[in-house]
């Protein structure tokens, strides 16, 4: 499978791990009202759907180890997320929190760590030895 093509089905599977994730991120963000909480929170969630779908889809990764898979997923995911909370916190001081804003913060730092977690789980952490 081609690059361009695995970055599409790449692209299908954030949106579902997306759409998990706000959908949790906002659920918690009513209950507890702490912005880094309940993105760290959906982003957990999410991730167990993301790790297995690009594992067995995606990548077409699942003959390899995944032990060795799990461990390099989880330090592209943690930087991915790193980056992704640091840009959304950077928006949501820029912008001011409401629940609009939270949003919008939240797509910002989604959209920056989209590349970079495709760029890693395909050169590293599903990378076929």
């Amino acid at each position: 499978m081609n690059h361009f093509k695995k970055f599409v089905i790449f692209c299908f599977v954030g949106f579902g791990a997306f759409l998990i994730s706000w959908i949790f991120f906002n659920i918690i963000y009513k209950i507890s009202s702490r912005f880094v909480f309940s993105m760290i929170i959906s982003a957990i969630i999410s991730m167990i759907f993301n790790f297995n779908v690009n594992r067995n889809l995606t990548f077409s990764a699942r003959g390899h180890s995944i032990k060795k898979q799990v461990i390099r997923w989880l330090i592209v995911y943690v930087v991915s997320i790193s980056i992704n909370i640091s840009v959304a916190k950077l928006v949501l001081l820029a912008l001011g929190e409401s629940l609009l804003n939270v949003n919008i913060a939240f797509l910002a730092g989604v959209a920056v760590g989209i590349p970079i977690g495709f760029l890693g789980s395909l050169l590293w952490a599903f990378k076929k030895d």
